[in-house]
């Protein structure tokens, strides 16, 4: 099937399955974002880049503009401070500090071209932390 004919087959129910999948800005909830894209070692090897999608869904933080919502946003490496930051000031009328207290970033600490699910579930402790980090409501 054709990728744009899919995707306008798609489009009338994106509308539902954003409102099914973030809840209302008034709402309390926890959002795990777990940013892995899974590809064999040979693929990563020759796409690199494909391991910066761990930055680029960032732009999940935009849900902690609700002052109910908490996210946990967990990476192969730590994610330097001032990059959380410059996403953070984009929450207008929101203070960073605030949003910041309502966020749990978590690393396996691990740079190797793995899928960054196949790192969680190696460990233990980084699952248990994720699992407390979603349940603290």
């Amino acid at each position: 099937m054709d990728e744009a004919l899919a995707f306008e087959r798609l489009k009338p129910r994106l509308t539902a399955l954003w409102s099914q999948v973030f809840p209302r800005d008034d709402q309390a909830y926890t959002c795990v974002v777990i940013p892995s894209i899974t590809l064999d070692a040979e693929q990563l090897r020759r796409e690199p880049a494909a391991l910066r999608l761990e930055e680029t869904l960032l732009f999940f933080l935009i849900r902690l503009r609700n002052p109910r919502a908490r996210l946990v946003y967990v990476t192969s490496q730590p994610i330097p401070p001032s990059i959380v930051e410059y996403y953070l000031q984009f929450l207008a009328g929101v203070p960073a500090a605030h949003a910041a207290s309502r966020l749990t970033l978590l690393s396996a600490h691990d740079a190797t071209l793995r899928p960054l699910t196949e790192k969680i579930l190696e460990r233990p402790r980084l699952v248990q932390r994720i699992r407390t980090a979603a349940t603290r409501c």
